[in-house]
């Protein structure tokens, strides 16, 4: 029912692009009712990676493994395509036919027009171009010169739909910023150093016209290649040099270089001691800086050529009360020319494209004006804030780009599927029994294409229900089956590893992952199966795939606590390191499947004196089992490694378990063990079969 989106692009790079590929995804998460997204992340030139583990890092982390499997896939079958769409998010020259619909998302270009291999590229691969601004699309727009079939020169323009979709205002929280600034009034340019940005001339310019004013500085947020110490020494280097020039000025420059993160930067634009942003470059795609900066309130010395015009224009009263589009920043002059020799870069910046060349007096004069005139200039500043806040709303950008990307039709047959799917779930959450539900559940599993509507299907789906777990310590087998057959035929029973296959006729749900793998044969009744895994691919026949990303004890789940943060309905595809699977998905499938009371049998999470190769009720002493009849891959106990950090293993799992307890129970959900070695608190219920 979902459409299944492979989003291609620099999701992780710390760059304008990474940056445009990021509100993509979150555009694309708004819908999740509707779309299954997919994500290809790819380097964006020398640049560094984010790297917060943040919540939108680990979804984003997350999205790249469930694809890697799909992937590997798709390599090995190229005419049978898995995504329903491809959105691309970068320049036209990286364009691949990837699936069988395939959308260009991109900047576009600072100059006037786009190279004639953009042209080329997307009409033979793009079936759409969505871009950031209406300078982006005018790139696209310009007559290009070509040679009909009979050798005429004749103009020709790209035919394929283009869609401008802009930027959202971001809420963010600020925090403060130890600057240790000398100078009260000071400006801001952000920018790569390169010709692109006319940094050097930005930097002349404000040297020359505040050369004798101790009380204006500049603070120059600049970077080379990326954020290494090689590239900061020499963009030091290369503003020493510059600066060289101008040995008795007054005026203060600050170097700025290295990563900021989000609250960081925008903690900048709202600093009592940063009055202004300057942008002298050639132009912008969109301009993100200059965005940021106009919804936070901070006023704006710039041109009007490029993606920045989109947002710097807000509505103003004329004399006779008619509303008009006005600038509301300080506009300098600027003259459309050839780009710079040094700039050509064949297939993208070629050498007949114009773009912007400020005017140096205008731009001294503007930057003069605003240290004059400030009080007008912030209140300029403040009327543009309001007016970006309310037409740049983070939510109507979101429902733009998804139906600039899917199509207003596709989107409300979506929306119907989407509706049947709640029909479906309503009709089986009226199923009585159980154990039909539970059979039904499986069944309407089938049929649907995606996990995040598989868990949607599960939700609440056994809201209020008793349920039996069932482990593999060795206790499980001390009790009589027929008493325990008894209890499990009319609960509803999950069973961890394999513990299946001793009441196979009985088990709703079946979880297991790499350790002590089998292949279980589910020919007798077949079980919502759920694997939690280090591996990226499927190891068993299972519904419901996660991925495990790292085993590492000082991360995992029980040392951290933070047990919200990986629910099935905000995590639908990675899974903690526990350490073990009743951490990382038993215990979220009781509350996701909202069940009331869950009762343990056979979780001794103890270990025995007995050895490593003794801790199931397979492979006890004295067990009627041939342990050879239960493992077919990756038995624990011969892995040295494995077996050395059991007992630290069972440390933390037994020092948690009153924490889980308690996080079950804020969940509506009491956790109850049979089991007479089990080491948990005493505060959690002992009863017996």
């Amino acid at each position: 029912m979902k459409k299944k989106i492979l989003v291609k692009g620099p999701a992780l790079s710390q760059t304008g692009y990474g940056e445009q590929c990021r509100f993509a995804l979150r555009a694309l998460r708004s819908r999740e009712d509707i779309l299954d997204i997919y994500l290809m992340n790819i380097p964006w030139g020398g640049t560094n990676w984010i790297f917060e583990d943040n919540k939108e890092r680990i979804w984003l982390d997350a999205l790249i493994n469930k694809t890697i499997p799909l992937l590997q896939q798709q390599a090995q079958q190229p005419d049978a395509p898995i995504f329903d769409m491809s959105l691309q998010v970068t320049i036209p020259n990286e364009l691949e036919r990837i699936a069988p619909v395939n959308v260009l998302y991109t900047a576009g270009i600072e100059t006037n027009k786009v190279s004639p291999l953009w042209i080329q590229k997307c009409h033979d691969l793009a079936d759409k171009i969505l871009v950031i601004s209406e300078h982006a699309k005018s790139g696209f727009k310009v007559p290009l010169k070509a040679e009909d079939d009979k050798g005429n020169v004749v103009d020709y323009i790209l035919e394929k739909p283009i869609e401008v979709v802009h930027y959202p205002v971001r809420k963010v929280k600020t925090v403060p910023l130890e600057l240790g600034l000398e100078t009260d009034f000071n400006f801001f340019t952000m920018a790569q150093w390169g010709p692109r940005k006319n940094l050097p001339n930005t930097i002349k310019w404000f040297v020359e016209e505040f050369y004798n004013d101790k009380n204006v500085g500049l603070i120059v947020k600049v970077f080379g290649k990326g954020n290494s110490q090689t590239d900061k020494h020499w963009v030091e280097k290369t503003l020493r040099q510059l600066l060289e020039n101008y040995p008795e000025r007054k005026c203060k420059i600050y170097l700025l270089h290295g990563y900021l993160n989000t609250q960081e930067l925008h903690s900048f634009y709202v600093h009592p001691k940063i009055k202004a942003m300057l942008n002298f470059g050639h132009g912008e795609g969109w301009g993100l800086p200059l965005f940021e900066a106009a919804y936070s309130g901070l006023p704006i010395i710039t041109h009007e050529f490029g993606g920045q015009k989109d947002f710097l224009y807000a509505e103003k009263k004329d004399k006779t009360g008619k509303k008009k589009l006005r600038p509301h920043f300080s506009k300098i002059n600027w003259d459309l020319k050839k780009v710079s020799a040094e700039a050509v870069w064949p297939g993208v910046l070629e050498a007949d494209q114009e773009w912007a060349h400020p005017a140096p007096h205008s731009c001294r004069l503007a930057m003069r004006e605003m240290v004059s005139n400030y009080p007008m200039m912030k209140g300029e500043a403040k009327r543009l804030k309001k007016w970006v806040e309310k037409n740049f709303k983070e939510e109507d950008k979101n429902a733009a780009f998804v139906e600039a990307l899917i199509g207003k039709q596709e989107l409300q047959k979506l929306e119907k599927d989407q509706l049947s799917l709640n029909a479906l779930k309503e009709d089986i959450l009226n199923i009585k029994n159980v154990k039909a539900r539970a059979t039904q559940l499986q069944e309407s599993m089938a049929l649907l294409n995606t996990q995040k509507e598989k868990l949607d299907l599960l939700k609440d789906s056994f809201k209020g229900e008793k349920c039996y777990v069932l482990a593999c310590g060795p206790t499980l087998t001390d009790n009589p089956p027929e008493k325990v057959t008894k209890l499990l035929e009319n609960n509803l029973t999950i069973a961890i590893k394999q513990a299946f296959n001793l009441f196979e006729n009985f088990i709703d749900f079946h979880l297991y992952n790499c350790g002590n793998f089998k292949n279980y044969d589910y020919s007798t009744r077949r079980p919502v199966v759920l694997e939690a895994s280090t591996t990226p691919f499927k190891l068993g026949e299972c519904d419901l795939k996660f991925f495990i990303r790292e085993r590492d004890f000082n991360s995992s789940v029980a040392v951290k606590k933070n047990f919200d943060e990986w629910t099935f309905s905000k995590q639908d595809s990675l899974r903690p390191y526990g350490p073990g699977i009743m951490y990382e998905a038993l215990f979220y499938l009781l509350e996701h499947l909202g069940v009331s009371e869950a009762i343990t049998l056979g979780w001794d999470n103890k270990l025995l004196d007995a050895g490593a190769d003794k801790q199931h009720f397979y492979d006890k002493e004295g067990s009627d089992y041939e342990k050879a009849d239960f493992i077919d891959a990756n038995e624990v106990a011969t892995n040295e490694n494995s077996v050395k950090t059991l007992k630290q293993e069972e440390s933390i799992t037994s020092s948690v378990v009153e924490d889980w307890c308690d996080w079950l129970k804020e969940n509506d959900c009491t956790l109850k063990i049979i089991s007479e070695i089990n080491p948990a608190s005493p505060k959690i219920e002992r009863v017996e079969l």
